[in-house]
């Protein structure tokens, strides 16, 4: 199941962050995002009332910017990532949004093959964006180019 990210589900969301990135996000970090309640557009993957997976992005205008995405270790390779990305998609396009957004870890290529997967096309990159020597891509995706935009 797939809900709205709320306060309550934070110290999960921590601990899947955490796991996941050198860099994490901080819990100052997300509760101002949950702040942000007119553009923020952030989802939980729940299973057994555990939280598997999350996904955070601002809908700014017509454009959605994916900050942030996490799959809890071992779910990886289950298709939980690219499930969270079709109810956000869907969501995006009931909302008349055009675009997405995100950069990624140009050594992250798991991410990479999932976002390319999905239909996102990379347009440039941040050089030492994340540290020195991890640079991001940077990606979009046209949601009119994926056949169910209104």
């Amino acid at each position: 199941m797939i809900a709205k990210a709320t306060i309550e589900h934070l110290d999960e969301i921590i601990k899947i962050e955490n796991s996941s990135f050198d860099k994490p996000w901080s819990l100052i970090h997300f509760k101002s995002d949950l702040d942000k309640d007119k553009i923020s557009r952030n989802w939980v993957y729940l299973e057994d009332n555990q939280i598997i997976a999350y996904v955070f992005g601002w809908l700014i205008e017509n454009e959605y910017h994916l900050n942030n995405i996490a799959v809890r270790k071992d779910f990886r390779g289950k298709n939980i990532a690219s499930k969270l990305f079709d109810f956000v998609i869907a969501d995006l396009i009931n909302l008349n949004a055009e675009t997405v957004m995100l950069e990624v870890s140009a050594n992250n290529l798991p991410a990479r093959k999932l976002y390319e997967s999905k239909g996102f096309i990379p347009v440039g990159a941040r050089k030492d964006y994340y540290t020195k020597g991890d640079d991001a891509v940077l990606y979009i995706l046209e949601l009119k180019n994926i056949g169910v935009n209104k």
